[in-house]
């Protein structure tokens, strides 16, 4: 993840008469402030897809949706636990891993709800468990990946969560109910952050939040999570996964829950927020009967998938050893790149390059399989040795490939940030922010490109505008992880450095910070 670095408290003086260049103008676009009736529905995967063969069938709601008020209420509340997570929960940033979740969470969400989810967030936490609150927001920890042995366990568990969005448990019942489930979103936020401390201490916290709300929202809870079943399965084989996987992976968290149990231990987070009944296990075992096995390519892909996810997220958390890497990389290619990371992030280039050239000698077809992560893995390893623009120009390749995916804009960006190109960095940063105004990864990046840009052009109006835009990047990064107070002093840092310039340059400056500065304050002053 980027280093925030402070911006420098420098007057600005001597602006001269030169009026904005086309790169000047689009440096001062405005950051995009949601508002009410933003549509979601314009990103990737959030169009409903269902054909007459094999559609989804889901159950008639009460009413007739929600109303726009509520539809606003929601938005507010997602983005309210997306700020809470971020500001008390340890985050697993990394590109790839994120985006190969997102791409598998948002298939999946596409064959049940017209609007694409708010946000996902990968928690560096080894518990089990996963959660959805009100607005889109889909919440998955290390530890449920890790826990899975195939990519179709793992997306069961993201096609439950979806379920639940799609069915509206959280807005379709009655308002004493409602107040219950915002208590244990709240008890939820509380637990994980607490697990990152104490996982004893997590176990009480969601059990106390669970304790306050059962007399109101016990039964709910059971018929909700067997609807949650049903509905995840069928999206999860409308999306080209294996139902029978869900069953499978409630069986092992079954066998935990029981071993837990004797032991006395607390149950894993993802049992006490989703209790698994004998009957629900059973319900969902014949159920998964029903849907036929993948075809043999489609298991070979997904498993391919999951074991360069699967050791990704082992060498990123620090979660495996070098034993275990080097054990594991005899007959895992996930593990040689896990591996290969490893090396390089120690300075042990020699050790890396040999285990990358055993598996650049791959068959083409398999080797072909393993990009765009190959080429990544390579190019970080060029990066710990300084070689910034042969690491751009390995991954500009793959990104003309795939110019739709965040990781390989990140990655580049950072690499053309690095070798002097900060113009270049911005252009393949803004429609991330865009896309996802609470990418903070994209945010942070745009600020390092903008300071980087101040410090190296030779026009002062480009080194003006560019700490300027600083500031404001840097400000949404602290709004998306709730630090208000920060982000709005440098918000006013910006106003102030805007307001020397002269009044053509200022304007559109001052504009987009006064509607950053309200925007931050709404965020500020919303309670759920």
């Amino acid at each position: 993840m980027p280093t925030i670095y402070s911006m420098s408290n420098a007057s600005i003086s001597g602006v001269g008469k030169l009026g904005l260049s086309v790169a000047l103008l689009a440096m001062t676009t405005a950051i995009t402030v949601p508002t009410a009736n933003s549509q979601e529905a314009s990103l990737p995967y959030a169009s409903w897809q269902s054909s007459d063969s094999d559609e989804i069938i889901l159950p008639s709601l009460r009413g007739q949706g929600l109303s726009f008020d509520e539809q606003y209420q929601n938005k507010l509340l997602g983005e309210w636990s997306l700020r809470s997570a971020n500001r008390s929960i340890k985050m697993e940033h990394d590109p790839w891993i994120n985006e190969t979740l997102k791409n598998m969470t948002w298939r999946i969400n596409a064959q049940a709800r017209q609007q694409a989810p708010m946000g996902l967030v990968i928690i560096d936490n080894l518990n089990i468990n996963a959660f959805a609150a009100p607005g889109g927001v889909i919440g998955l920890n290390t530890g449920t990946i890790l826990a899975a042995k195939s990519m179709d366990e793992l997306s069961s568990v993201v096609a439950h969560e979806v379920a639940h969005i799609s069915q509206r448990h959280y807005e379709s019942g009655a308002d004493e109910r409602k107040k219950a489930l915002l208590m244990q979103i709240g008890g939820l936020l509380a637990a994980i952050a607490a697990s990152t401390v104490d996982g004893d201490a997590a176990a009480a916290v969601m059990m106390g939040s669970q304790t306050a709300t059962m007399n109101s929202s016990m039964a709910f809870s059971r018929s909700n999570e067997r609807e949650a079943d049903r509905i995840g399965m069928q999206i999860m084989n409308q999306a080209g996964y294996d139902p029978r996987a869900m069953s499978s992976f409630f069986a092992t968290m079954n066998q935990r829950s029981q071993l837990n149990q004797v032991e006395n231990q607390f149950l894993p987070s993802f049992v006490r927020s989703h209790p698994l009944s004998n009957e629900r296990l059973s319900e969902a075992q014949s159920r998964a009967q029903q849907y036929p096995a993948l075809s043999l390519s489609q298991q070979q892909r997904h498993q391919a998938l999951f074991d360069l996810l699967y050791w990704r997220v082992q060498s990123t958390g620090k979660h495996a050893s070098e034993t275990a890497l080097k054990a594991a990389a005899q007959n895992s290619v996930g593990a040689k790149l896990a591996l290969t990371y490893r090396y390089g992030e120690q300075q042990r280039f020699d050790e890396a390059h040999d285990l990358l050239e055993q598996v650049t000698q791959l068959p083409g077809e398999q080797r072909r399989g393993l990009e765009p992560l190959l080429s990544i893995t390579h190019s970080q390893l060029l990066t710990e040795q300084g070689k910034w623009s042969q690491a751009a120009d390995m991954l500009a390749g793959q990104q003309r490939l795939y110019p739709e995916r965040r990781d390989l804009r990140l990655y580049l960006a950072e690499a053309f940030t690095n070798s002097n190109q900060p113009t270049k960095a911005q252009a393949l940063l803004k429609p991330l922010t865009v896309q996802q105004p609470s990418d903070r990864y994209a945010w942070q990046s745009l600020q390092l490109a903008n300071e980087k840009l101040a410090k190296t052009t030779t026009s002062p109006q480009v080194a003006n505008i560019a700490t300027i835009n600083a500031l404001r990047y840097r400000s949404q990064d602290q709004l998306w992880s709730g630090r208000y107070d920060g982000a709005l002093t440098s918000l006013t840092q910006a106003k102030r450095l805007a307001e020397t310039l002269q009044a053509n340059s200022a304007r559109p400056l001052l504009a987009n910070i006064e509607a950053e500065l309200k925007q931050v304050k709404i965020a500020r002053d919303f309670e759920p």
